[in-house]
């Protein structure tokens, strides 16, 4: 979502077409560096928000942003705004500036020029042409329409279709922005796009060019609850990744941004979380997949996934500076997305990294992308005649006229491996060459035109001994670019095609590898078509553990209550408003917030670090304003954390709550889903460079199984620390607290 700012007419040229750029490592080749450091590209782009993200036919992935100043000093120095900046990488590391999307002689006529800028470019590879799909802000504040501007090379030109896609709705419900295409197995496009508004976040189906929409809308995610859709499919779940409050408004520290997913047997919904709980529901679920931990990047979401050469996914957002939250760039991050017992999450729980970290693996051990030269050297051809020829949009790439055609690398990879190829035909099938030992020994992934699917083969001394396919959607186009991979791992293959590498999957294929056609091979091309980014690597190795959640030590027994009698170690800010009965401290919210005189019951914390917990009870039916109750950590009204499930519009959330806001937005940070009945944990720890206290949360829909979220901070000369209930922000409901317990941790 973009900042309230004001924006500048920007006079600049286009990149005409696709370009090579001096100064990154050519595509394959073994990355300059092993590590990497976040936030990505502050050697030529400090402010990149609202990340696109594609991996091209030319091999080398591109990245584009919201209109943004692109540097600090062109905003120090009232400089113009750059309209949909681009940049490129050939490792995701490296990346290099090439221009902007839009200009005063491109700009999309139907929204008006000047603009306030263009928004969030979702950027697909479709039928050989690169859509991107963007936001443009309306006449009022809340005003959007989505947009689609079309060009033959991911650095334009871009030329607009001339309408929305999605119009200006004149209504308070649904914000028309942050757009995401996906094109599902059957070859249907649909587009997500939504936010912080009553109406959520929606799903609609597009028509097959993908220029307008078809049918009524439908929505995926609660009203006030996110924005910036992601969409994967892995086996047979659909994931929608989303992210929650705290985008780019504030001035504790930027927000928690978290970004949060739930998943379907369907592209439409219902996504439900890991704990069953619906995104749409009146306490919506959501399964936590990244959020701020305590270092200096704050507000990193907004994702964009996407696979490097090894077939490790990444997960790319925008992220803040914690220290400097007025500058509000949002610079790229990158970050390992682990899939562990079904469900992502980034660097196994521990979220964006600020400290170096391994580097994407962006080498081939054997391939090319034949753009060099007219050389084969590096290749054999066993049968037929292959040779190299030129794409203004892919570059080199290499073709065969002859069915029976065999071309394969001269050298072997490992035995765990990832193969990847880009392959078109408009002459019959064309395949990537896996498991080769010999002319007689050898598998095939083909993609075939005249069977309309992903077909694999095995041969074992010249004979087929096993055939497997899927079929793919009727319309597909297979005389433009397709990308195929393989994954081999032992004797199991995964064999995928997609529009683009690490794009949704149109067909897929799980083999059991024939004896002898296991371990280290060989690669190359089969068949009459054209290959392109044709490369091998090891395997990644996937992480299977997720960070554990933090232990429980001994219970201290002077910093708890289990409300069976008076504990004089509370104390009320103001006037007593609670009462103890029936083993429960009974509360009724309070109008008031922190940032007035709102009560507040607070005792000492203890030394050191410690984990308060307690169990809650609170309907929210008749309540009013953002009615909420739970936990806080107290040094003074403003320098305080509060943990409590929050009435915010038409729904419940939980949210771990900085400051004295009296609303969640900006600053406060989502939580797991909440219930009538939850169970709460705060937890204390001292960063150790700074001192500061980081407290982080913790949600519980039955007490047992908990769902560990984001920090936050206060200073490390904030204090004397107290710990504390709270019960405020709206009338009309009754917080029941059965106990607070503190333990060590």
């Amino acid at each position: 979502m973009p900042r309230t700012v004001s924006f500048r007419l920007l006079l600049a040229g286009l990149v005409a077409a696709l370009i090579t750029i001096a100064g990154l490592p050519p595509v394959g080749a073994t990355p300059a560096q092993p590590t990497y450091t976040n936030p990505l590209m502050q050697d030529i782009v400090q402010a990149f928000s609202d990340v696109g993200l594609i991996r091209a036919k030319d091999g080398a992935w591109y990245s584009y942003a919201t209109n943004t100043s692109l540097t600090r000093e062109n905003a120090d120095n009232g400089g113009p705004q750059h309209l949909i900046p681009m940049v490129r990488s050939t490792d995701l590391v490296h990346w290099e500036f090439l221009g902007d999307a839009f200009s005063a002689e491109n700009h999309p006529e139907w929204a008006g020029w000047p603009q306030k800028g263009y928004w969030a470019p979702d950027v697909r590879y479709v039928d050989g042409q690169y859509y991107m799909y963007y936001s443009a802000p309306g006449s009022t504040p809340l005003g959007a329409a989505i947009g689609l501007a079309i060009s033959s090379s991911p650095a334009g030109p871009w030329k607009d279709i001339g309408h929305p896609v999605v119009d200006f709705v004149a209504d308070n419900e649904v914000m028309e922005i942050d757009p995401m295409m996906f094109i599902d197995d059957d070859g249907t496009k649909y587009l997500y796009y939504g936010s912080f508004r009553r109406g959520g976040m929606h799903v609609v189906r597009l028509s097959p060019d993908g220029r307008s929409t078809v049918g009524a809308s439908k929505q995926v995610v609660a009203g006030e609850r996110g924005e910036a859709a992601w969409v994967t499919k892995r086996g047979p779940w659909y994931y929608l990744f989303y992210s929650g409050y705290g985008c780019c408004i504030g001035n504790v520290g930027g927000g928690g941004y978290p970004v949060l997913v739930g998943r379907s047997t369907s592209p439409t919904g219902p996504f439900l979380d890991e704990n069953g709980v619906s995104l749409t529901a009146e306490q919506p679920g959501g399964t936590i997949v990244n959020s701020f931990n305590g270092n200096s990047l704050s507000a990193t979401g907004h994702n964009a996934v996407t696979v490097d050469r090894s077939g490790q996914e990444w997960n790319l957002v925008n992220s803040d500076f914690r220290a400097d939250p007025t500058w509000g760039g949002r610079p790229q991050s990158m970050d390992r997305l682990d899939w562990i017992d079904g469900w992502p999450t980034v660097r196994a729980g521990r979220w964006t990294s600020d400290q170096p970290e391994t580097a994407p693996n962006s080498a081939w051990t054997v391939g090319s992308t034949f753009n060099g030269s007219t050389d084969l050297s590096a290749w054999r051809t066993v049968s037929g005649g292959w040779t190299v020829g030129q794409d203004p949009t892919s570059g080199g790439y290499v073709e065969s006229a002859s069915p029976s055609s065999f071309l394969v690398s001269r050298t072997s990879g490992p035995a765990d491996y990832r193969v990847e190829g880009d392959l078109r035909t408009s002459t019959g099938r064309t395949g990537l060459v896996f498991g080769y030992h010999s002319p007689l020994n050898y598998a095939v992934a083909w993609l075939d035109p005249e069977r309309g699917a992903l077909r694999v083969e095995q041969r074992v001394a010249g004979r087929v001994v096993g055939t497997s396919e899927v079929p793919l959607y009727q319309g597909l186009r297979y005389d433009t670019w397709h990308a195929v991979s393989v994954e081999v791992r032992g004797d199991r293959a995964t064999i995928q095609v997609a529009p683009s590498i690490g794009d949704n999957p149109l067909g897929r294929l799980d083999v059991r590898l024939a004896p002898g056609l296991a371990g280290p091979t060989q690669i190359g091309l089969a068949g009459s078509g054209q290959g392109d980014n044709v490369g091998l690597t090891k395997l990644y190795q996937p992480v299977t553990k997720k960070l554990p959640d933090p232990p429980t030590g001994k219970l201290l027994t002077g910093f708890s209550d289990e409300f069976d009698s008076a504990d004089t170690n509370w104390q009320w800010t103001g006037a007593n408003q609670g009462r103890v009965e029936n083993g429960q401290l009974v509360w009724d919210t309070q109008a008031t917030n922190l940032s007035t005189d709102a009560t507040v019951l607070l005792r000492d914390a203890p030394q050191g670090d410690y984990t308060v917990e307690t169990r809650l009870t609170l309907p929210f039916q008749g309540s009013t304003g953002n009615a909420r109750a739970g936990l806080i950590a107290w040094a003074s009204r403003t320098q305080s954390v509060q943990l409590a499930p929050t009435r915010t519009g038409a729904v419940r959330q939980a949210f771990l709550w900085p400051g004295a806001d009296p609303s969640p937005w900006a600053e406060a940070i989502q939580l797991g889903p909440s219930a009538d009945t939850m169970w709460l944990r705060l937890r204390h720890t001292t960063q150790p460079d700074t001192g500061e206290h980081l407290f982080q949360a913790a949600t519980s829909l039955d007490g047992r199984h908990w769902q560990w979220g984001s920090y936050w901070h206060l200073p490390a000369d904030a204090g004397p620390l107290k710990l504390g209930l709270i019960s405020m922000g709206g009338t009309g409901t009754t917080a029941r607290f059965d106990y607070v317990r503190t333990y060590e941790s």
